[in-house]
């Protein structure tokens, strides 16, 4: 039975775990951190707090429609915000979810609230967060414009999950921008990589 020819599909460039290149012990210790970032940031950041950053309505990138199951046609609600220690910016995190989801399945979220997400994202039963994947953004890529805003001093690894609510997922993707005061328990990056 001949199947035809299919073309070959190009692989996912997001990755189940860092490369060790280009990345100091605390930067993957602090990229890999399994639990809530913004957690982890308040136990080393006593001025921490969260700047916002044009939240709204927008269209996805090509892989973030990818990994909505979503066109890149199709809005959705997004926030951008600054994880910042003081008037320092530590991290930068984007926040997407489709409009038609939002009002059934996220209905208390509301892209101006300078609460941090991770708060909610992390004490809610309902859900459920799938394993992170890590990436080196390239210069290419739609989301390093937006980085070049800010001071960076570090190679642009990125990280993303989704965060998934009655069936309907919430794309998260974080950068550090700036190491934070202290790092990360380092055993969490080493027993990672084991």
């Amino acid at each position: 039975m001949n199947h035809g020819h299919f073309p070959a599909l190009p692989p996912d460039p997001w990755l189940a775990r860092p490369l060790r290149s280009n990345l100091c012990r605390a930067h993957r210790s602090w990229l890999t951190t399994p639990d809530s970032l913004t957690a982890a940031l308040r136990t080393v950041c006593p001025r921490f707090q969260v700047r916002i950053l044009e939240p709204g309505a927008r269209f996805p990138f090509p892989d973030e429609a990818r990994l909505l199951g979503i066109s890149c046609r199709q809005p959705v609600w997004c926030r951008e915000v600054l994880l910042c220690d003081g008037a320092l910016p530590l991290v930068f995190a984007r926040s997407l979810l489709p409009l038609k989801d939002l009002p059934r399945a996220w209905p208390t979220l509301d892209a101006r609230d300078p609460r941090p997400l991770g708060e909610r994202l992390f004490t809610d039963p309902q859900v459920r967060r799938t394993p992170l994947h890590f990436r080196k953004l390239p210069r290419y890529h739609p989301l390093s414009p937006r980085l070049r805003r800010f001071p960076l001093d570090l190679p642009p690894w990125a990280r993303r999950s989704l965060h998934v609510r009655q069936g309907a997922p919430l794309l998260v993707t974080e950068i550090f921008l700036t190491l934070p005061p202290k790092p990360a328990d380092p055993a969490q990056a080493q027993s990672f990589f084991a």
